[in-house]
């Protein structure tokens, strides 16, 4: 079974501040459903967003990335009433 975070637990994994999650998920940056007024995050979604964003990173310092430094990253950010 898939582990489910909480914003303060997505937080302390990537040792960010609260409201930069907030933030983040509203943007689709960090994927994430909302449940009524409260986010969840997928624990594999949020590592595979940071694995993929070092690629990315790695790909631009090689001269591989595209010139905008956008890459291909796909997120998703549902509401659920």
């Amino acid at each position: 079974m898939e582990e489910i975070m909480t914003p303060s637990e997505v937080a302390d994994l990537l040792k960010i501040h609260l409201k930069t999650v907030y933030k983040l998920a509203e943007k689709g940056v960090i994927p994430g459903n909302r449940i009524g007024r409260s986010w969840r995050f997928s624990r594999s979604d949020v590592l595979e967003l940071v694995s993929s964003r070092q690629m990315e990173a790695g790909e631009q310092v090689n001269g591989h990335g595209d010139s905008m430094g956008t890459g291909a990253i796909e997120t998703r950010s549902t509401a659920v009433k």
